[in-house]
């Protein structure tokens, strides 16, 4: 898959980070499901990002006239099946757990398409813990987002293909944001 052949991605975590993640993703015209376990944190993480389209089409940040589409293009789901089904890019935001994450991404493998590349923007682990768990680690890899920056870290693992990383790294520039891509593993990243 090339990065121009994305049009859905999945959200998974509607925290502080999911939200940011979706909004980069929405505002550049892309539909974006945002999937959590409750409820009530999508409903408060919809009201977020509500008002925050709405600051930035008032400040001119995004045209006001496309604001609502923006904000009926994101899909709030705790239905991890209807969530997956038709996404091309994951972007994880779950805990920072390797069982966690590692179990959340096998339960996904089974539900998203063929060609969903998966990413996690884990901040402290590294891909190739809990690779082999997604089911598809040639097209997982990290892709490390920073609150505040228009930044992002892309790193593989030693199984990640290249076609993969160059994916996401373009992917990121197609979202506002400047990818660093790191040829081997390391915790941290460059940035923190």
């Amino acid at each position: 898959m090339k990065a121009g052949d994305i049009k859905k991605i999945l959200i998974a975590g509607a925290g502080t980070m999911g939200q940011s993640i979706g909004l980069s993703c929405v505002t550049s015209g892309y539909a974006v499901v945002l999937y959590d376990i409750k409820d009530e944190i999508l409903a408060k993480a919809r009201e977020n990002m509500t008002k925050k389209i709405d600051k930035m089409a008032a400040s001119g940040a995004i045209p006001k006239e496309k604001a609502e589409s923006f904000k009926n293009n994101i899909a709030m789901m705790t239905d991890l099946a209807a969530a997956g089904a038709d996404v091309d890019l994951v972007s994880e935001s779950i805990l920072e757990d390797p069982k966690i994450k590692g179990d959340f991404f096998e339960k996904l493998n089974k539900v998203c398409p063929e060609r969903t590349i998966f990413t996690t923007n884990t901040s402290s682990l590294v891909p190739s813990m809990f690779a082999e768990k997604t089911g598809r680690s040639d097209r997982f890899l990290a892709f490390h987002f920073h609150p505040g920056f228009k930044l992002v870290d892309v790193m593989g693992h030693p199984g990640t293909s290249p076609e993969a990383v160059e994916t996401v790294r373009r992917f990121s520039e197609l979202i506002g944001h400047s990818p660093i891509v790191l040829k081997q593993e390391k915790a941290g990243y460059v940035f923190n």
